[in-house]
């Protein structure tokens, strides 16, 4: 790269009926330290006044491109993005409308582009609808592929594997690869993540949290049920255990805590608002699950402590009625100790 010239940073967000939080979005990235970027919207279909407002801003800004496309989910408006990514571009990071960055977030990250890595990793906060506040990270260091042995599990336990945003792309790893989103409403961001590690030779950690993850009044702390979650969770467990098996991890208790909480996951969004099954459908659903060969095997002897572990056993057990009213009350839990809840869901 010619002296003084910095690295192009090209974030994508896909952006549906976002028009309550879309703006302070919007210029959290335009208003980065870091200059020289371009920021693509996806406008997935809305039918509020997304893109009236982004229409306002683009006037206002021309690093700012829209994109308008029928409604069809984050997965495939990212996907329409990466395909108008500009030829100039170093690095490809996401954002989601209703989340923020810190102002110098790309320039914090763009520290690491020196270094060459092709993946940077950067910690991020949730914060809650009450305000609190609760930071994801790691330690700063270099990861090489003889590293990814003891690497690969800690980054995913720590929770820096699951999301595609928090993180920068080689834009030309990127194209090279024809990496892609899969046409999934969950779980697309982490295998998303695990195609690019298995491309990435070299990936930067840095331990500050530049990216905010918003929670709003009124969001439930249990995900929205989605059919085919269960699917993506075998999809993505298959995936974690080949990169094991690349990487020469020996021990993947990590990996199997892991794939026990997208599991526990699935049966709580069973009490989430949005779901629709009747007890009988619930009960269904848990028996498909609990007999899975699959989470027989993998849903034992997991680094994730005793709650988990006992998680585990009952739902190895495979009684359905019990099943579902064990994770009926954790949902409760959800509901009336959200703190307590997200130390669960979270635990490193």
């Amino acid at each position: 790269m010619p002296e003084g010239k910095s690295r192009k940073v090209t974030v994508i967000m896909p952006a549906f009926n976002s028009e309550t939080y879309i703006e302070r979005s919007v210029k959290s990235v335009l208003s980065q330290t870091h200059r020289n970027l371009e920021l693509i919207v996806v406008d997935d279909g809305s039918t509020d006044r997304t893109a009236q407002i982004l229409g306002r801003l683009g006037r206002d800004d021309s690093r700012l491109r829209v994109i308008h496309t029928e409604n069809h989910g984050p997965a495939l408006a990212r996907n329409a993005a990466l395909d108008e990514v500009s030829e100039d571009t170093d690095y490809v990071t996401f954002i989601d409308a209703d989340d923020e960055y810190l102002a110098d977030a790309l320039a914090y990250a763009m520290e690491s582009a020196e270094s060459g890595a092709e993946l940077i990793l950067t910690g991020f906060v949730i914060v809650e609808a009450d305000g609190r506040e609760r930071e994801y990270n790691e330690f700063d260091c270099l990861v090489r592929p003889e590293d990814m042995r003891t690497a690969f599990p800690r980054l995913y336990k720590a929770n820096l594997l699951n999301q595609v945003w928090a993180k920068f792309y080689s834009a030309r790893r990127l194209k090279e690869s024809g990496i892609s989103f899969k046409d999934y409403l969950w779980g697309e961001d982490r295998l998303f993540v695990f195609d690019f590690l298995e491309q990435c030779p070299l990936i930067a950690v840095r331990s500050e949290c530049k990216y905010r993850y918003i929670m709003h009044a009124g969001e439930s702390l249990i995900s929205k049920f989605y059919p085919k979650k269960f699917q993506v969770c075998i999809e993505a467990d298959i995936r974690a255990q080949e990169l094991c098996e690349r990487f020469g991890v020996s021990d993947d208790a990590d990996l199997r805590y892991m794939f026990a909480k997208s599991v526990f996951s699935c049966i709580t969004t069973l009490f989430s608002p949005g779901c629709s099954l009747g007890e009988e459908g619930k009960l269904l659903y848990i028996r498909e699950i609990s007999s899975n060969p699959r989470v027989q095997k993998r849903c034992r002897d997991t680094s994730g402590g005793l709650p988990a572990n006992t998680l585990c056993r009952i739902l190895r057990k495979g009684h359905p009625r019990t099943i579902l009213n064990t994770f009926r009350a954790v949902a409760l839990v959800g509901d009336r100790a959200p703190d307590l809840f997200m130390k669960l869901k979270h635990r490193k």
